[in-house]
């Protein structure tokens, strides 16, 4: 065993956040799955920590508030699809939104038993708020590429996304 894959050996068994990375990223199993997963933790989950704390609104509720922003009139069913979430954590969180009035539900009329969601003007304008928090970790976390690694990470995203539709959806 050698240096980097050795465990830290510490008073109480504990080690430090940079030892416990460095033996667990210096292991060739499941490399890039790990550090994308826990990349995306180190940015998702302090902005949605900060969103709880300002806005009062939980992870689902704000992605439910992206999505209806962004692309417009949607089902819950739609949601959970193209977040990979929930159908019962969609489901909490629709309820929350529409009693804080951020979205409302409409029968469609092509099938009534279909609720239709769309996001309120209060709802587009928290959601304006929390992207800002977004778009300052994103810039924080990736400030270490220059322009050309922007430009490879941007299309490598791009082209790993492409395959969603063959990753059979959520578990």
């Amino acid at each position: 065993m050698n240096q980097a894959s050795k465990p830290a050996r510490r008073a109480g068994h504990s080690a430090n956040a940079r030892e416990i990375l460095g033996v667990m990223l210096a292991k060739n199993v499941d490399r890039d799955g790990y550090r994308i997963g826990l990349w995306a933790n180190f940015y998702t989950v302090p902005v949605f920590a900060e969103i709880e704390r300002r806005f009062g609104l939980l992870r689902d509720e704000n992605n439910i508030l992206f999505c209806l922003t962004h692309y417009g009139r949607l089902t819950a069913r739609s949601i959970c699809e193209v977040t990979a979430r929930p159908k019962n954590s969609v489901s909490r969180a629709v309820e929350r939104l529409l009693g804080a009035g951020l979205i409302r539900r409409e029968s469609d009329p092509a099938d009534r038993r279909k609720g239709v969601l769309s996001i309120m003007p209060q709802g587009r304008q928290i959601l304006a708020k929390t992207s800002i928090l977004f778009q300052e970790r994103e810039a924080l976390m990736l400030r270490r590429l220059n322009a050309a690694d922007r430009r490879t990470l941007d299309r490598l995203l791009a082209k790993l996304m492409a395959g969603v539709a063959e990753w059979g959806g959520p578990f």
